[in-house]
């Protein structure tokens, strides 16, 4: 039949399509390891450089009834340093984006909540980057993650005379590794060695051997990509006598916005001021097995 009022005749008044009020989230790695570090706070101070010393080890000597200690040992330290340095981004808003979009002004919400992620994510790709420099190692290359790695990397340092508080950081892969095992594990060893997180979308995996497990998926790999570096080690927290690592802390993160007139649009810009170090080789042991 002719002259049907349909959709096409109607264009006008059809809308191409319907948006959802909620905005899906993008995927991203987590970002664990940043609590962990030793902090050195240097805002409102006038350097960019966190210095963290350190006792050398002495030794005493035999010494004979009614004869003067002769050797007179000097009382040494030494130091490690992180020095701070600027991270950032920036976004430029037109005014027609924000006019003629459903989220409108709203969207500087959006900005400031996402400038935290996204720095952070930068800081656990700068703290996952020190493990692959960690003398002492677990694990076996091209090799996936074991029960006996993670008792061998709490052993290792243990055996480098450290003591203080435990955490791993695990790769993506080793934590399904890592949970693989659980699963295969008998009730004993589970009792005996690991508490098991339950929690789906969470990267905390519980705790092994009361130190607790988490995951990212910003470790590094080696040997060409065929392995991923975790690492487990003392965390400065709650040991910042025996920290694997510190944290020079210069600037939060800042949001800043900018007018551009003849642009008609508005900058954006997140900044903060960090940087990180390994201070302490011997309080971690990194775990390389197959990525």
């Amino acid at each position: 039949m002719a002259n049907e009022t349909t959709k096409t005749t109607l264009t006008e008044l059809v809308e191409n399509e319907a948006i959802a009020d909620v905005i899906l989230e993008y995927a991203h790695d987590y970002a664990v390891s940043a609590p962990f570090m030793r902090l050195a706070d240097l805002r409102g101070l006038p350097t960019s450089v966190a210095s963290f010393p350190r006792w050398v080890l002495d030794a005493g000597a035999d010494l004979t009834e009614a004869t003067d200690v002769s050797t007179n040992t000097a009382l040494e330290t030494t130091q490690a340093s992180a020095t701070a340095a600027e991270v950032g981004f920036k976004r430029t808003i037109t005014d027609d984006s924000l006019e003629d979009t459903t989220i409108g002004p709203q969207i500087f919400q959006f900005l400031a909540m996402d400038a935290g992620k996204l720095l952070g994510i930068m800081l656990e790709d700068d703290i996952c980057a020190l493990y692959p420099s960690v003398t002492a190692s677990a694990g076996t290359s091209a090799a996936n993650l074991t029960i006996a790695n993670m008792v061998e990397a709490q052993a290792t340092i243990r055996k480098n005379k450290m003591r203080g508080q435990l955490v791993y950081i695990l790769d993506d892969q080793q934590a399904e590794d890592y949970q693989v095992a659980q699963a295969a594990a008998t009730s004993t060893t589970v009792n005996s060695f690991f508490s098991v997180q339950s929690e789906a979308n969470s990267a905390f995996l519980g705790s092994f051997m009361n130190a607790e497990v988490y995951q990212t998926g910003l470790c590094d790999t080696a040997n060409t990509g065929a392995n991923v570096v975790g690492c487990c080690f003392i965390r400065g927290d709650r040991s910042p006598q025996a920290a694997a690592f510190g944290m020079a802390l210069s600037r939060d993160v800042r949001t800043e916005t900018e007018r551009d007139a003849s642009l008609r649009a508005t900058e954006f810009v997140a900044t903060a001021k960090w940087g990180v170090a390994a201070i302490a080789d011997e309080s971690a042991c990194k775990i390389v097995t197959d990525a």
